[in-house]
């Protein structure tokens, strides 16, 4: 199965202007991110950028950059708009999302290697356990609900499922419904995702709909379209950087890995 993993990086954003060229550890954010993919195996990897810097640094470090339009609306897009661009074909896709300098190596793989298992997949993302109640509260981390296979029925902001019949017992949090006991019935997902090419490009085409515009989550475009989606577990926690604010909690987490 030949992959190609994308890494979309906009230097645009409202809370952290250039973020994808914040330094973590010495090394820009999206050189982070791309030595994942890199370690992961994948055939080619490529950051899909709008922005000059972004480009330049990434050619800095030996990685390969892809210039795509300013007004895509998600990193999907981006990662489409880049696989159009190429000459090459691949079996499968990867959107590693340019804000994830925490993503592991092995969740990537893990990814890969459950596509190539379920081949009537036509998309796949991962999740892993939640660290804490508080964790879970926080509507910067995304929820996912599986099925009996591990496919995904919703994500969402809101922390997901309620547990209603723990509301009411000692510890209990008022927003989940759950006490801390029921953490495990709790998915966090990653900002990753991997792409049959047909699934990348029905994607594509099909318009924003309201429920990725009132959760500003992309795969809810993918669950309307009916686009099923697998989920691949991972011990490996991740997160996004949204803010300045976020750096020493990234660095933390690569501190244990000892900056693998």
């Amino acid at each position: 199965m030949k992959t190609l993993a994308v890494l979309p990086a906009r230097y645009a954003s409202a809370r952290f202007p250039g973020k994808p060229l914040a330094l973590i550890a010495g090394k820009p954010m999206i050189q982070w991110v791309w030595e994942a993919a890199v370690r992961a195996c994948v055939d080619r990897v490529a950051v899909a950028t709008d922005d000059g810097r972004i480009a330049s640094a990434v050619s800095g470090f030996g990685g390969e950059a892809i210039m795509t339009g300013p007004g895509l609306p998600s990193g999907s897009d981006r990662v489409a708009a880049a696989m159009g661009a190429l000459a090459e074909k691949f079996d499968l896709v990867l959107n590693i999302q340019g804000d994830e300098p925490a993503m592991h190596h092995e969740t990537v793989a893990s990814l890969v290697r459950m596509m190539a298992e379920q081949d009537d997949l036509p998309m796949g993302t991962a999740a892993c356990p939640f660290s804490s109640p508080e964790e879970m509260l926080d509507p910067n981390t995304v929820k996912v609900v599986l099925d009996k296979r591990r496919r995904a029925l919703y994500f969402s902001r809101s922390p997901i499922p309620f547990v209603r019949e723990a509301a009411a017992l000692p510890g209990a949090n008022s927003r989940s419904g759950a006490p801390p006991e029921h953490l495990p019935l709790f998915n966090k997902h990653l900002g990753i995702y991997a792409y049959r090419p047909r699934a990348l490009e029905e994607f594509r085409a099909a318009p924003p709909c309201l429920l990725e515009k009132a959760e500003m989550l992309e795969q809810l475009r993918a669950l309307y379209e009916g686009i099923a989606i697998g989920v691949a577990e991972t011990p490996h926690d991740s997160i996004g950087v949204d803010t300045p604010e976020d750096i020493p909690v990234v660095e933390e987490i690569l501190k244990t890995r000892r900056f693998r």
